[in-house]
């Protein structure tokens, strides 16, 4: 019988050990999970920013440029015809307005003309009261006359909307003329200057964007290594895995009852207690090496991070700020020419749209004229009709008959401005159909290549500053990414001291070793299940130090770590 000097752990040590073990588990894949996380979020930033530069330098190649500039040249000249059309216009307007100042004077004429026969009806009524014959005509009279009161009245408001629509005309022609001419040759003097400079900016840009790309490739490969250095947690992990299942199968393969020795069953429980110290010893030792370079490969590429920044700025600079961008500057000029063209062309429709409506007023008005003509002559015919009833009267209707030749003769006057008025409109006819035959159709096609220039020029632009601003988020994001990566993925720091209370209550729970001799035999079983379980050669070295394995069972698994090395075994555990 062996004496044993320690027994096995008490049952509250072996629980704080497992509950150590399974934190120290969970802490590291979620760490670990969270590092790889960050480290590959940088590299997809790192082939955004990438990606981002080859794009920036490809929205200008000059020749968008060139061409717009070319096209825009032409429609120019065509734009320097404009000012002779407006004037023709203008004139055209003026004539028209002319016209209906003079068809003014003679709405007032007639105007002037109907308060007359209301007065003389009023007379009507007064001098034929009495008389039975005349008790209704004054009234019929007096309703004929308001109403032609009333016809004049439409008239004349229909003749000042027509008035107010030209004056707008000419006012938004007068300013279209003097826009034209004080800014177009602004403008192209503009963008010839701003063509040669975007040559310019484009080759800058160019070689900044090509440093920048170097020192991103040179990032990505120091990432590329810390991610292959980050398997460390994975390792660990899965030695503690094997820790831990090692102690289950301990468990069972006593509980099985096949050592009924307890001082042999103690050997064994020694025996896997010194194992679980030694392979923990290991993976903390290994673990802490490889957090040390890993830290310091992280603060090595914080200084590359840096220069992306001051190159990210460099290239802010080289492509503009919004205020001063070259491209943001011909987008500015054409956008003026095209508003230019756009109230020339929305003018021109105004006009074609007032030719139509003055057309259609004029043709209003003469219909009005008909109107009111018809009721001078039922005017006219009520009167000599008075006349003759009069006539009839002999005495007693004396004085309703020379009323009623005053209402004839004053109808008459309402003919001749009414001719006055029918000639104005006839000239408005003739006016309108002049600026309706005009080339005011020609007008689209200089307002559409300006449109195709500002929409080549924005595009280009857009792209610019939207590749500019892309570029600058995201070296931001691999900057506070490669410095929050530097501060927090410190591994050692935040996991060591873990490990390390788990490696001393490992020591703690060890006690006197049996010889391996004692113990060869009846441990066989679970030796081997252990020495199953590992995926290093490491820890199979560990493992034969502590308890026995058969040479049949060891020569299987040599057979194995002779097909591949560890860290093809790495490999095929973690992927």
């Amino acid at each position: 019988m062996h004496a044993v000097l320690k027994t096995h752990p008490t049952r509250g040590s072996r629980t704080d050990f497992e509950v150590k073990l399974t934190t120290a588990h969970s802490r590291l894949e979620k760490s670990f999970l969270e590092g790889g996380a960050v480290l590959v979020s940088v590299v997809e930033i790192l082939n955004g920013l990438v990606e981002s530069l080859d794009h920036l330098t490809g929205v200008l190649d000059g020749k968008t440029a060139s061409e717009t500039v070319k096209g825009l040249r032409r429609t120019v000249s065509d734009l320097a015809l404009l000012p002779e059309r407006a004037i023709a216009r203008q004139t055209s307007f003026d004539r028209i307005l002319s016209l209906c100042a003079s068809t003014s004077s003679h709405v007032e004429e007639m105007r002037e003309t109907i308060r007359y026969l209301r007065t003389f009806a009023i007379t009507v009524k007064i001098t034929g009261a009495g008389l039975d014959e005349f008790s209704g005509f004054a009234d019929e009279i007096r309703e004929r006359i308001q109403s032609g009161a009333e016809e004049i009245d439409r008239f004349a408001d229909k003749l000042a909307h027509m008035r107010g629509q030209l004056d707008t005309a000419r006012a938004f022609s007068d300013s279209i003329l003097t826009d034209f001419r004080k800014t177009i040759p602004t403008i192209v003097s503009s963008l010839n200057a701003s063509s040669e400079q975007l040559a310019a900016q484009h080759q800058a840009m160019t070689t900044i964007a090509n440093d920048v790309k170097s020192v991103t490739r040179n990032i990505q490969a120091k990432v590329g290594t810390v991610l292959s250095a980050l398997q460390i947690g994975d390792i660990t992990r899965q030695r503690i895995e094997h820790v831990q299942s090692m102690f289950q199968c301990l468990e069972e393969f006593l509980a099985q009852g096949s050592v009924q020795d307890p001082v042999l069953a103690n050997g064994v429980r020694q025996a896997v207690a010194h194992l679980a110290h030694a392979q923990l010893q290991e993976s903390l030792d290994d673990f802490r090496m490889k957090c040390s370079a890993i830290f310091v490969n992280l603060s090595s590429f914080t200084s590359d991070a840096a220069h992306v920044l001051s190159l990210r700025d460099d290239l802010n600079k080289s492509g503009g700020s919004a205020e001063h961008s070259v491209l943001r500057k011909m987008e500015a000029d054409i956008t003026h020419a095209c508003s230019l063209s756009n109230r020339v062309q929305d003018r021109s429709q105004e006009s074609d749209s007032f030719v139509s409506s003055v057309t259609e007023s004029a043709q209003a008005l003469l219909a009005g004229i008909e109107t009111i003509r018809a009721i001078k002559t039922d005017i006219h015919y009520m009167a000599l009709n008075s006349n003759l009833r009069c006539s009839r009267l002999g005495d007693a209707g004396r004085s309703v008959n020379v009323v009623s030749g005053e209402l004839r003769t004053f109808a008459a006057k309402l003919e001749t401005p009414a001719d006055a008025i029918v000639e104005d409109m006839r000239d408005v006819e003739e006016e309108t159909a002049v600026l309706s035959r005009d080339d005011s159709d020609d007008i689209s096609h200089i307002h559409d290549p300006l449109n195709e220039a500002l929409g080549a020029i924005q595009s280009v632009s857009a792209d610019m500053e939207k590749g500019l601003e892309a570029f600058g988020s995201e070296g931001q994001i691999v900057f506070n990414r490669i410095s929050s990566a530097v501060t927090t993925l410190d591994f050692e720091r935040e996991l060591g001291g873990l490990l390390s209370d788990c490696l001393q209550i490992a020591d703690r729970s060890r006690g006197e070793l049996l010889p391996v001799e004692a113990i060869s035999a009846i441990a066989q079983p679970l030796s081997q299940r252990i020495y199953a379980i590992y995926t290093m050669a490491q820890e199979r070295d560990i493992h034969t130090r502590f308890l026995p394995i058969s040479n049949g069972f060891a020569g299987d698994t040599a057979s194995v770590s002779a097909a591949a090395d560890d860290d093809q075994l790495f490999a095929d555990a973690l992927f």
